[in-house]
């Protein structure tokens, strides 16, 4: 039994889909298609904005052919119905012809394909005709669109889309500060333009408040970041100022200033990489650089950032060794023999370039005597001369790094760290000398349990980590009756 298929297709709200596929259906009824013999495709999308790939109405369409050889006919109520696009229009024709499947439009009339199945002239004239018209008609509604986008944008109207945060739309879609997000806009900038607190602190507060409760802290942070950058809120033709200029300028000097004292550096190893373990596993945690994390692999494991476990056991293990490890007499032995080495190899870098200069005298005089040509001369002058620019670099070296060590151990002679001084390789050092494991425990994502075991004696600090803020509280310290190393071991079995 014969089929057929009705296309409907509207492109905004005000146009009637129901009445459109009536009149077409009327007309099916009329060539003799019960309504079990027919396919009905209704469609609400735009032909001006979407391909033919894209199209769901023309993608059902489709599949009902594939899937049904019985379908011999297309009801369309006007050709504009299946795009305004020519080289869509033109690549389902082809497709309809290849397979023998009429197509009938309503407004204007016709049939695209004789009885035979071949393409009709009528209905080829009127396809590309219409076609045309389509078009014509597509970009007359593309123009009138940006005429009216035009027109609005220079009333101060919106043109589309959500307003920027902090503000809202009144009946005429004109701007107007939103009641409640203006009053955060103009505490933002104020918090931070007066109020000294930086873009992380602020973010901290607006989410313990209760605002953006759908985004992560570093999310709202970079919210923060772009608000503060955006010229708008001080008024900027069509949006009306919701801080003043003055406020405005403010922030900026101090993003600025921000910027100038903020250090750019390169993302060192993490502190304490194989010694956090998961107090309820066992288990060793692993380390992901990109989120600057410690987590476990294992099913429910637990994680913890860097930044909420780093300082807490760094500032426990600078505490430790100051008190029991630092031996000032012995370090200071160390640093003369430091100071002693490298003074002798300055000495005899030293004398390597005394010696060039004493070459480098020999072949002017060689040269002046006529022993050597001026070409062999110079070869040898400028060999000469490079080797004095390398012994002169490695001299520098030496010294640089003769003021580094002396720099990096000065802190030892005060009997204190000062960790300005510390490289990240020197901390890593410290803690593995007072560390032996830490344990960590997460009862929820506000706060954190970290127990450090220290290697020097048989004492477990306890620690309370709060999360959000990146603040630690010393619970307890206690003797512990178990080495860790043996429980971990039992647990990773």
């Amino acid at each position: 039994m014969k089929k057929v298929i009705v296309l409907s297709r509207v492109s905004t709200e005000g146009q009637d889909l129901t009445q459109q596929t009536d009149e077409v259906l009327r007309e099916v009824h009329k060539d003799g298609f019960a309504d079990s013999n027919i396919i009905i495709i209704e469609d609400k999308e735009s032909a001006i904005k979407l391909s033919e790939e894209e199209r769901h109405g023309l993608n059902m369409m489709k599949e009902h052919i594939s899937t049904n050889p019985n379908i011999k006919c297309i009801y369309i109520y006007e050709l504009s119905r299946l795009s305004r696009i020519p080289l869509v229009l033109y690549s389902i024709r082809d497709y309809l012809v290849e397979r023998n499947i009429q197509l009938i439009c309503l407004k204007p009339y016709f049939r695209l394909l004789e009885v035979d199945g071949t393409m009709s002239q009528t209905g080829s004239l009127m396809f590309s005709l219409f076609s045309s018209l389509a078009e014509s008609e597509m970009m007359l509604k593309k123009e009138r669109m940006m005429r009216g986008r035009r027109r609005n944008r220079e009333l101060g109207r919106s043109v589309g889309g959500r307003p920027p945060f902090g503000y809202d739309l009144d009946k005429d879609k004109s701007f107007i500060p939103d009641p409640q997000n203006s009053l955060i806009i103009s505490r933002i900038f104020n918090d931070y333009g007066y109020g000294n607190k930086s873009m992380k602190e602020i973010a901290v507060e607006l989410k313990e408040e209760g605002y953006f409760a759908n985004n992560e802290l570093n999310t709202v942070r970079l919210k923060i970041q772009v608000i503060l950058n955006r010229t708008i809120y001080k008024g900027e033709f069509p949006y009306p100022p919701i801080i003043s200029e003055d406020l405005f300028s403010t922030v900026q000097l101090n993003i600025a200033k921000s910027s100038q004292n903020r250090i750019v550096r390169k993302k060192e190893p993490f502190l304490l990489k194989g010694l956090v373990c998961d107090s309820r596993t066992g288990y060793i945690l692993s380390t992901n650089g990109a989120i600057e994390t410690y987590f476990s692999k294992h099913h429910s494991g637990v994680a913890i950032r860097r930044n909420n476990i780093d300082p807490v056991v760094w500032e426990h293990s600078k505490l430790m060794y100051e008190r029991y490890v630092m031996n000032k007499d012995r370090l200071l032995q160390q640093i003369k023999s430091e100071y002693q080495t490298t003074a002798k190899k300055i000495s005899v870098v030293e004398g390597e370039i005394k010696e060039i200069g004493v070459k480098l005298e020999r072949t002017e005089e060689s040269y002046i005597l006529g022993r050597i040509s001026k070409k062999k001369s110079e070869q040898l002058r400028t060999r000469l001369l490079e080797e004095k620019k390398l012994k002169r670099c490695r001299r520098e070296q030496l010294i640089d790094q003769f003021i580094k060590k002396r720099k990096q151990r000065k802190y030892i002679i005060l009997d204190t760290i000062n960790e300005e001084l510390l490289t990240y390789e020197d901390k890593v050092s410290i803690i593995n000398k007072v560390v032996s494991i830490v344990m960590v425990e997460k009862p929820n994502s506000t706060y954190s349990i970290v127990k450090v075991y220290n290697r020097i004696n048989s004492l477990v600090y306890v620690y309370e980590v709060h999360c959000w803020r990146h603040t630690w509280t010393l619970i307890r310290e206690s003797t512990s009756n178990k080495d860790p190393h043996i429980q971990i071991k039992a647990w990773a079995r």
